[in-house]
């Protein structure tokens, strides 16, 4: 600034948190800023800036971008420009370029060479890399074939740090015979963006000439000499922009190239290169290079001092002293990234996304404010949760987005400032609309949306393009009509998107106000309201339409109607939730089968809270045989699965019988039409004659549980049995009654010789007739009546096997007691029907039945299905319009799968010994992830106030197992549940459960488990593991003593910045 120079007169309180902040006082303390005889602030000498913001915040007082701030006759222009043009000015020294010790550019250099001798073999470069532990995606589901010099440094480099990096580079130099050494840093080497490592596209729209024009250019870069056609032709390939390409050819020749990234541009806009964000030729590149070599020549130098400066006040951002929001801080620095948006979203997370979290954080109802970074390239933008994701399931969809200028988000113009968003997610779902017939709950509804705001702009309402063309509608008393018809024609819209978005935004002005954290809380707070209201919506199970549409080969026949049959909506009739162990896939599969049996108990008891009730209500289901549940392993066969022949001993004789597996067990009882083992049923002669004045009984046998060994066993025993009802298992022979409840006395003796007795096997089902034919007796001889039913009466069956309804036979349904006597009817009115009864005895009524089935690929899965590979399908089941029957190959039944039937199965991913399942299979089911849960987890103290939190340590850990090894493979939750809350319960864990688990995975190579356990950074007294070498042998032993210091775990969290966990505090 030239001497004379006016400045204004107060700082802007904006200021204090500035990176800059110190630079007016400093300048004033010195004298270079003083006031003149009229008493304004001037510059009393020349004083140079080394950049035009430092220049800008010192003549205004306020944040300011000195590139744009800068006006010459009314217009826009930055330093360089107006430096040009003023010879006169003084040009700064530029003494931040410090002389760089870079290990690794000899090493780079003959890396570079040696990959250009396997354009012809790119399949070994890629072995070369996954050799050395770097995971590769796969193209489109297909294994990559082809790479190129500028992926391959890539890949490594998506390994943003010299820990993790350092030995990838050494690993590939020793595979690749190099003979420089392997480098020990890499200061001044850019990283690359581990979610865009490639230099092309996947398959499916990657262009031929695609990798032929990467390997020209890397022969050139190596060279140092480009074609522009060439770098032309690589800067149009998708996936590849300036940044990135650059990047590749400074990696390729650090001393020839310059990488023009969202770290480098900035650095040397400020210093009077004017143009090096819009390079699109190769001799513009050229030109930015010669002029960055003034500067500096060492282009690696060069790139360590930018990303220095580029540090500097890059800290966690925070409110200013009378609590405003720095937003004018954050428009700047999101303005520096405008060329590079991925990098700067990448940045600007890390700096005010924990400001957002800690601003936005509360004893909610409903938000949860969590982590979720922005990692798009159409805008700059930090985004935190306040719940679910856009395609969240079973939860209401919460964020909050900050922009520095208006941008488009996913179809809707969001204003500049900080926008906070809630609602239910994307997808289909008719759950929500059949809430809202409920009126009470319609309206509870429009309360919570219209509730008056003190912001400048209300809430608005907007609904996905399904219900015509997007609007954000205006949430205001005065708007109810309007919003209570918009959300008529939500709730009519079956079949269309679930989305329903209410989003309210805060202004810059309200932003940097002193009232921004009276507002931000009314805001959250009205949020937390509507949000409780919208969670009550999306608990609703849906219903799926009878005339909805599915897609049908041509000339496919209609499906057949099922009768008194409704599926469970949206659930597929076969699943399988994967995923690591100990995340809780068992645990998981009870709610699961809720939702197809019993939805309403999930929604009656929801959460953690509701967790016992609902696994009471699971285990009933159990014993109603509505749930099925068997563990597959190495000796589980066919014919226990299906049917098989199975040794019995009779009368103290050794003989064989086919019998049921497991699998056509949950067929019977989902109403499979199987036929029993034993013949059809038919109509016997009673030997014991029904009396002329005989009563009609009705009696359960295991209550109404569909597949009762206790039911089965009494029939073919010619009995009827009874258990003692809690008392005591005793003889009633004698008993007096004041001594006997009252269901006793009519077991014992109101049932008499020649009653007929009806064998409920529901309240509206009949499963068998007879006549009894002998006294009462006390027979507990055989195991399985010995605990109870020990009490028997002999009985004649007339007919078993059936499945008749007790109101077409009786005229009534049956009552929840054991026994009963049935009114209104006499045995001969029921003999008199049973031959026409007998003749559709077999049919089966059809209700929903759950086969869990754990550990699923843990058995010989082609063995044990058998022909059940083609029956399980959804469309081939009975009732479809493909609908198949196979004949049972022992039996020679015929077998048709009922759509009733639901299997759902769970998979351990890690286990290395298990059996993938085949094509086949996996065809037939649907596959659901189920991934470890850090945050369930609690945080335990400990004495003088010493802490672990367990979600770090556990996150933790994962992060590094899935770097290393893959996503497959990370431990879940439950390993450290369950557990006394104390540091030896905890040590127990991770000593008996954990480090087992870790020598599996990396096959005994402590190295890595320590790397895991983060030793390495850790005292030594705090190391699980220790490593010491002798003779030039390297040994591993446990250290017992750390698993009794509370440093030694949280160690394993204590180098992740608080920012990278992904929840709160």
């Amino acid at each position: 600034m030239l001497a004379g120079s006016t400045v204004r007169a107060e700082s802007s309180p904006s200021l204090a948190n500035h990176s800059y902040s110190n630079l007016r006082p400093n300048l004033i303390d010195r004298g270079d800023i003083a006031p003149n005889a009229q008493g304004e602030l001037v510059f009393t000498r020349d004083t140079a800036f080394n950049s035009p913001s430092a220049a800008a915040v010192a003549v205004l007082g306020r944040s300011a971008n000195g590139r744009t701030t800068w006006k010459v006759a009314g217009s826009d222009t930055d330093y360089g420009e107006w430096a040009d043009g003023h010879p006169s000015v003084p040009k700064p020294a530029f003494t931040d370029v410090e002389p760089l010790e870079a290990t690794w550019k000899p090493f780079f250099h003959e890396l570079a060479v040696k990959l250009l001798d396997f354009e012809t073999s790119q399949p070994e470069l890629i072995e070369v890399l996954r050799a050395a532990g770097i995971a590769i995606n796969h193209d489109e589901g297909e294994p990559l074939d082809q790479i190129d010099p500028f992926t391959f440094f890539s890949l490594i480099l998506k390994h943003t740090s010299d820990v993790t990096a350092l030995p990838l580079f050494a690993k590939v130099g020793a595979s690749l015979g190099l003979t420089s050494p392997a480098p020990t840093n890499l200061v001044g080497v850019p990283w690359s963006n581990p979610m865009n490592a490639w230099f092309f596209a996947y398959r499916s729209v990657r262009q031929p000439e695609d990798g032929p024009t990467l390997w020209r250019l890397a022969q050139q870069a190596v060279a140092g000499e480009l074609d522009a056609q060439t770098f032309a032709e690589a800067l149009a390939i998708r996936q590849v922009a300036l940044p990135k390409l650059t990047q590749g050819l400074f990696w390729l020749n650090p001393e020839r190239f310059l990488t023009l990234n969202g770290v480098n541009v900035p650095y040397l806009q400020e210093r009077g290169i004017r143009r090096a964000g819009q390079v699109q030729t190769l001799a513009e590149y050229e030109s930015v290079m010669q002029a960055a070599a003034q500067i500096n020549p060492d282009f690696a130098a060069l790139s360590n001092s930018a990303w220095l400066i580029s540090q500097q006040g890059a800290q966690t951002a925070r409110l200013s002293e009378n609590g405003a929001f720095p937003f004018a801080q954050f428009r700047e620095e999101a303005l520096r990234y405008s060329t590079d948006k991925v990098k700067g979203n990448l940045v600007l997370d890390k700096k005010y996304a924990p400001l957002l979290l800690e601003i936005m954080g509360g004893d909610w109802k409903a938000l949860s404010p969590a982590r979720s970074p922005y990692s798009g390239r159409e805008q700059v933008a930090v985004k935190v949760a306040l719940g679910g994701g856009v395609k969240a399931d079973g939860a209401s969809f919460g964020r909050a987005l900050l922009f520095g200028e208006l941008g488009g988000f996913e179809y809707v113009s969001f204003p500049a400032g900080l926008t906070l968003e809630v609602g239910l997610p994307d997808g289909k779902g008719d759950g929500p609309r059949r809430a809202l017939a409920d009126a009470q709950l319609r309206s509870v509804l429009l309360s919570a949306l219209t509730v008056p705001l003190p912001t400048s702009s209300p809430a608005t309402l907007t609904l996905n393009t399904d219900f015509g063309a997007l609007k954000l509608l205006p949430l205001q008393e005065d708007q109810a009509e309007e919003v209570e018809g918009t959300l008529d024609r939500y709730a009519q819209g079956f079949s269309k998107s679930r989305r329903l978005r209410v989003g309210v935004s805060l202004a810059p002005q309200e932003l940097e106000g002193e009232n921004f954290p009276a507002l931000l809380e009314a805001v959250l707070s009205y949020l937390d309201d509507l949000t409780g209201v919208l969670e009550r919506l999306e608990r609703t199970p849906d219903v799926v339409p009878d005339d909805q549409d599915t897609i049908q080969v041509p000339g496919q026949v209609e499906a057949r109607p099922l009768a008194g049959f409704t599926p469970a909506p949206g659930v597929p009739l076969n699943q399988i939730l994967y995923g690591p162990p100990g995340t809780g896939k068992t645990y998981r599969a009870i709610d699961d089968a809720l939702v197809i049996l019993d939805p309403a108990t999930l929604k009656d008891y929801p959460g953690p809270t509701g967790r016992a009730a609902r696994k009471e209500r699971y285990d009933q289901l159990v014993q109603e045989g509505r749930i099925s549940f068997v563990t597959f392993h190495q000796s589980f066969g066919y014919e226990d699965f299906i049917e098989g022949i199975k040794p019995v001993m009779q009368n103290g004789q050794l003989s064989y019988e086919l019998q049921d597996g497991v699998f056509l067990a949950a067929v019977r009882a989902a109403g499979g039409d199987l036929s029993t083992l034993k013949s059809a049923p038919t109509l016997q002669e009673p030997t014991v004659q029904v009396r002329p004045d005989a009563q009609v009984w009705r009696i359960y046998i295991d209550g109404t549980t569909p597949i009762s060994q206790l039911r089965d066993r009494s029939i073919m025993r010619g009995e009827i049995r009874v258990g003692s009802w809690g008392g005591a298992v005793q003889d009633l022979t004698g008993k007096p009654y004041d001594s006997l409840s009252e269901q006793k006395i009519l077991f014992r003796d109101g049932i008499r010789i020649g009653d007929l007795i009806l064998l409920a096997t529901g309240a509206n089902r009949i499963g068998g007739i007879g006549v009894v034919s002998g006294e009462y007796s006390f027979n507990p001889s055989e195991p399985l009546f010995a605990t109870d039913y020990a009490h028997a009466r002999s009985v004649r069956w007339l007919a078993t096997d059936l499945s008749l309804s007790a109101q077409d036979v009786t005229g009534k349904t049956f009552s929840q007691q054991t026994i009963q006597r049935v009114k209104g009817v006499t045995p001969a009115q029921i003999l008199a029907l049973l031959p026409h009864a007998l003749s559709g005895a077999t049919g089966q009524v059809l209700q929903a039945h759950v086969l869990i089935i754990d550990e699923i690929n843990r058995g010989n899965i082609a063995k044990i299905f058998g022909e059940l590979i083609t029956l399980l399908e959804s469309g081939k089941r009975a009732g479809m319009a493909e609908a198949l029957t196979a004949t049972l190959p022992l039996s020679r039944r015929p077998l048709s799968v009922p759509q009733s039937l639901y299997v759902l199965g769970t998979m351990n991913t890690a286990d290395r010994s298990l059996t993938l399942l085949d094509a086949a299979l996996r065809r037939r089911f649907s596959f659901r992830p189920v991934w470890p849960e850090p945050q369930v987890l609690p945080t335990l103290t400990f004495a003088d106030n010493e802490a672990l939190d367990l979600r770090k340590f556990l996150y933790a850990i994962n992060e590094r197992i899935e770097r290393l090894l893959s996503r497959e493979q990370v431990i879940g939750h439950a390993y450290l549940l369950g557990l006394p809350a104390t540091l030896a319960g905890v040590a127990s864990a991770v000593r008996e459960r954990i480090l087992p688990l870790l020598e599996e995975y990396f096959f005994e190579d402590w190295s890595k488990i320590r790397e895991v356990l983060a030793d390495e950074s850790k005292e030594l007294e705090h190391q699980f593991i220790h490593r010491s070498e002798s003779g030039g042998e390297v040994r591993y032993r446990l250290n017992e003593a750390a698993f009794g210091a509370v440093e030694a775990f949280s160690g394993v969290y204590a180098g992740v910045a608080e920012k990278d966990f992904p929840f709160g505090a």
